[in-house]
């Protein structure tokens, strides 16, 4: 049985907002539609100055699910109540997806609930990190000069209204600067490149507003040597505290989705053009909620999907389908199958004539193509099952490696019946030995040479390949649909078993 790995990262920011009720709604349907038990776990991880884990990955049932709402709604609980961490909040997701070792990679999903704001990161050493820029209210939108004040006017800010104020001037909302995302990053890039952690240090230490900690007020010096800011009017050339919290925010997020995790994020409150962007580039350009969230974890395929399936051929074998045989289940349910005529058949619920899947078989091309009327979940997986026989097989004496399939692909669609990028399935082969024939008895008595007519071949049965095809216990072939998000498709593992019956 599949199961699957959800982490909720929440900002704290959004855990009142009205969608967050989107959220805890999604846990009800993982309930109702995901059925059985230990099938799907669930983490929860809020963030404010820090990421904080509310709930560790465990089992969600209908017995306990109210406790991973409160965990969702109930905001940060940790102690760092200060700044917007949503770099920390992603690493404590991370950490929790990666130390389950037993959940495929496909079947882990990050879901962050945030208004996309954030200014605080943490640093290789763990520690929160802020980084202080040289502010004046003189001059608040940063376009002149620090040389053209008095040092005691400084003030060294590591919050975001300064930053606002100084990245993007002309706007009286967060903005996005440079306009569009990928003009933005690649100026991150380049400052994170050139800066280093020279001007990150600890939150814990120096604060939202470090100026109390480093001047001395009469003079405007810097009093504490280990200091150091990025200059009044020199924004243009480095990573500010909101720049680099997105910057490593960003990461870790593509980090994720290097594992193979699915990440979805959700924006709520603000509708900030710098929000909206933001949040967007998270989810590669497009923008995603709850529904569509639930249908890519519950779902493997959506209706309309579509498998066709070529049997074997080679120059010197030919496996057919044998038409009739065909068996289907889903889960633990098998339907029953109706003969419709013209080689096609229909799959459904015992009892229900309603097609849940149809088979159409085409004798011309040896090859069927089996309809999915339904979504397919990824929590019933769909096995078909049916027999093939060996209508030609080598003659050649050796071992030869038969594929049972010419080519089968599945030609997935989403929850919103868009075809996705077909996943071709690995072909598996059978092992077929034909034995060298024995020389000839030399008649009894005679000194005549041996008769130089050998025997026919003796040909062993087909057997499975043991790499690459499980145990059945029958003699069908089968196909079971494997995991795949509707968003983006991810691998689609199919298990083939096969055992032959030769035609004679």
């Amino acid at each position: 049985m599949l199961s699957s790995d959800i982490v909720f990262v929440v900002d704290n920011s959004s855990c009142k907002d009205d969608a967050i009720k989107d959220a805890t709604a999604t846990l009800d349907r993982l309930v109702a539609e995901a059925g059985g038990v230990d099938q799907v776990r669930v983490g929860v991880v809020s963030f404010k100055g820090d990421g904080h884990v509310e709930k560790e990955l465990s089992t969600l049932t209908a017995g306990n699910v109210d406790s991973f709402k409160s965990a969702i709604t109930g905001g940060y609980t940790g102690d760092m109540k200060s700044g917007t961490n949503m770099h920390d909040g992603l690493l404590k997701a991370k950490a929790m997806l990666d130390a389950d070792t037993t959940t495929p990679a496909n079947r882990k999903y990050v879901i962050m609930v945030s208004d996309g704001l954030t200014r605080l990161f943490t640093g290789a050493d763990g520690n929160v990190k802020d980084i202080y820029y040289q502010y004046t209210y003189s001059d608040q939108s940063s376009q002149q000069p620090a040389s053209d004040f008095n040092a005691r006017d400084f003030v060294y800010f590591g919050m975001i209204d300064e930053w606002q104020q100084a990245r993007t001037p002309d706007s009286a909302t967060y903005a996005m600067p440079y306009g569009n995302w990928s003009d933005y990053y690649s100026h991150l890039v380049e400052w994170v490149k050139t800066d280093g952690d020279k001007y990150a240090f600890d939150f814990a230490t120096y604060g939202n507003d470090a100026t109390s900690k480093v001047k001395d007020t009469k003079t405007g010096t810097i009093t504490d040597p280990n200091f150091a800011y990025i200059e009044h009017g020199t924004q243009a050339d480095h990573a500010m505290a909101p720049d680099r919290a997105v910057y490593e925010a960003y990461s870790t997020w593509q980090a994720l989705k290097v594992e193979g995790y699915n990440c979805y994020a959700v924006r709520t409150g603000s509708d900030s053009d710098f929000s909206v962007k933001f949040m967007d580039a998270l989810n590669g350009g497009s923008e995603l909620d709850f529904s569509q969230i639930a249908d890519n974890i519950l779902y493997a395929c959506g209706t309309g999907s579509t498998i066709t399936d070529a049997m074997g051929k080679g120059d010197t074998y030919d496996f057919d389908f044998v038409p009739g045989s065909a068996a289907l289940s889903v889960g633990d349910e098998r339907l029953e199958a109706t003969d419709e005529g013209a080689n096609a058949w229909s799959f459904h619920s015992k009892g229900d004539t309603k097609a849940r899947f149809t088979l159409v078989y085409d004798p011309d091309a040896d090859a069927y193509t089996l309809t999915a009327h339904e979504p397919i979940s990824n929590f019933a997986p769909v096995k078909l099952t049916y027999n093939v026989t060996l209508a030609q097989a080598p003659t050649e004496p050796g071992s030869h490696e038969l594929a049972t399939n010419t080519k089968a692909t599945l030609f997935p669609v989403n929850s919103n019946g868009v075809a996705l990028t077909p996943e071709d399935f690995d072909v598996p082969s059978l092992a077929y030995a034909v034995e060298e024939p024995e020389p000839p008895a030399p008649n009894p008595g005679s000194d005549d040479e041996p008769n130089p007519k050998t025997k026919p071949a003796v040909k062993r049965p087909a057997t499975p390949s043991a790499e690459k095809v499980p145990q059945t216990g029958d003699a069908m072939s089968s196909l079971a649909f494997g995991a795949v998000a509707l968003l983006g498709v991810g691998a689609v593992a199919i298990a083939v078993g096969v055992k032959v019956s030769k035609r004679s």
